[in-house]
């Protein structure tokens, strides 16, 4: 059995290997299956292809078992729950084990920090952080973290209530202009490195960076757009 958590490549590009002499159902959520089956994928794997040797013999294999809410899987004295989870992609999907409390998040959960898909996925994002930390997990384990606790469930969501907070208090004063959003972390005072500050484990900070201030735009943007309704 494999499971994807999203179709994003370092998730999926693997399936190929679970087909033919070694098939093996490939469950994951239904619009997994939709952004496998996009013309973006298609490019995106061209793209690969042309810039990456180690890429040449991949193919994109769809999930062939989908699910929109919940999947579980009953394996005797053990269950598998599938889980909506998105935020990061409106595809993605937590695993749940309550015999051994483990929750393996993916890329729901990370350190040094979560990376929103967009502005639409900000209410997603928080509800699935809320819905993860409910479940008390004793183990968690991310894909580009290292095994934590629910101790990192807890600090994900702090992190964009911070995000949040900050926001309100700008947008209290003033709606910044599109060209003022591509310096967001700035402009609500929350810098990259108070986001980071004690963190002991490795990373891209370029990448991170660039993550955190598009995580503050998205908020921004989801705030103003919906200010009224709130």
């Amino acid at each position: 059995m494999v499971v994807n958590s999203h179709a994003d490549w370092d998730h999926s590009w693997g399936n190929a290997y679970f087909t033919g002499e070694y098939a093996a159902p490939i469950i994951a959520h239904e619009y997994c299956l939709t952004r496998m089956l996009s013309d973006e994928a298609r490019q995106e794997l061209l793209e690969y292809k042309q810039r990456y040797a180690i890429f040449q013999n991949v193919a994109l294999v769809p999930p062939t078992m989908t699910f929109d809410q919940h999947f579980t899987i009953l394996g005797g004295d053990m269950t598998i729950e599938l889980i909506p989870a998105p935020g990061h992609h409106l595809d993605h999907i937590a695993v749940w084990i309550p015999e051994l409390s483990l929750l393996l998040a993916f890329d729901a959960i990370e350190r040094p920090l979560p990376i929103l898909e967009n502005a639409e996925a900000v209410p997603s994002m928080f509800a699935t952080l809320e819905r993860l930390l409910a479940l008390r997990p004793e183990r968690v384990l991310c894909s580009h973290s290292k095994p934590a606790s629910v101790a990192l469930v807890e600090e994900n969501l702090a992190y964009f209530r911070e995000i949040e907070r900050r926001s309100h208090e700008l947008l209290q004063r003033y709606h910044p202009t599109e060209e003022e959003l591509e310096l967001a972390s700035e402009i609500i005072h929350y810098p990259f490195d108070e986001v980071i500050a004690g963190a002991t484990e490795a990373f891209d900070r370029t990448f991170y960076g660039g993550a955190h201030n598009a995580n503050v735009r998205f908020l921004l943007q989801w705030l103003m757009r919906n200010q009224g309704d709130s």
